[in-house]
């Protein structure tokens, strides 16, 4: 008789899972620097500005340097990396992390379903930065949820090469607009912004703040 085998979860809970302690730790002051797949690294704290306390040491004659050496004992970023494995086992900095998630209480479902949304924000300025490299963006699979991908982009949408139907996860963008935006796309040229693509496309102008949200537009 063989022992207990444990099960493959299914996508959708991995990601509520490490989406749980990641909340955990944005309760504590932590933050997110980056996130792959079922993986992500938390900072917190901020680096040192050596060369700006060098030189405060030096025009006080030394008496700046206990000050110093505290900023360098308490003001380096810590960094943790936390994963979530194929069977819902949770490693915190490579060791299995103590106490599985819980659901929030009740009352706190708000506070949580703003940390999440924020959370999700953070995503996509750190998919947008990553962006600027558009070899890395391809890639990463950036604003391609057509696709599979593990990167996390906080659900960008890359106007100028998804298919129509993905458009439509743009609040406002209807099948029939998606259409006119890839008619254009692919007779005229591709976008730059969400400004220039609600000009060209003739979009209602309430479209223009969920597109600059939530649109990418890679070359």
């Amino acid at each position: 008789m063989t022992g207990f085998q444990p099960v493959p979860l299914p996508p959708d809970r991995l990601e509520a899972i490490l989406n749980s302690v990641i909340m955990q730790h944005l309760s504590l002051g932590w933050r997110i620097e980056s996130r792959i797949g079922n993986q992500a690294v938390l900072v917190r704290g901020t680096e040192v500005n050596h060369p700006l306390h060098a030189v405060i040491t030096v025009l006080v004659c030394g008496l700046w340097l206990p000050v110093w050496l505290i900023a360098i004992a308490t003001g380096s970023p810590q960094r943790s990396i936390v994963s979530v494995d194929p069977y819902g086992r949770v490693m915190h900095g490579g060791m299995p992390f103590v106490g599985m998630p819980v659901q929030p209480p009740r009352f706190n479902q708000n506070a949580h379903a703003i940390q999440l949304a924020n959370m999700r924000r953070d995503l996509r300025l750190q998919a947008r930065n990553h962006a600027r490299d558009v070899v890395l963006a391809r890639d990463l699979r950036i604003g391609r949820p057509d696709l599979p991908r593990q990167y996390d982009d906080g659900g960008l949408v890359d106007i100028n090469h998804v298919p129509a139907p993905v458009m439509t996860a743009i609040t406002g963008i209807t099948p029939e607009l998606a259409e006119r935006i890839v008619q254009i796309r692919n007779t005229v040229y591709s976008f730059t912004s969400a400004e220039e693509l609600a000009v060209v496309a003739d979009l209602p102008p309430h479209l223009t703040p969920e597109l600059v949200e939530y649109a990418i537009f890679i070359p």
